[in-house]
């Protein structure tokens, strides 16, 4: 079984994922992973560093993040 990490964003209606918004044509797709420790691992990292990714704005950095989701494929 594989896993997708996936990134949401936070919207008026809620977390929505980026493929939902159209941002995985933006680079923010989700990435495929052959183990769910590979993508908790990565999913971790991720939500670790927001606040440094996103430091010219910190707020926008605590209104996305990323979740692993089964990819049923």
């Amino acid at each position: 079984m594989k896993w997708a990490l996936v990134v949401y964003f936070m919207t008026v209606s809620g977390w929505q994922s980026a493929e939902t918004l159209g941002k995985d044509k933006l680079g923010w797709g989700s990435m495929v992973y052959e183990t769910y420790q590979q993508c908790s691992s990565q999913a971790r990292m991720f939500n670790t560093n927001r606040a440094t990714m996103f430091k010219e704005d910190p707020e926008y950095g605590r209104r996305v993040k990323a979740k692993c989701e089964r990819v049923e494929k």
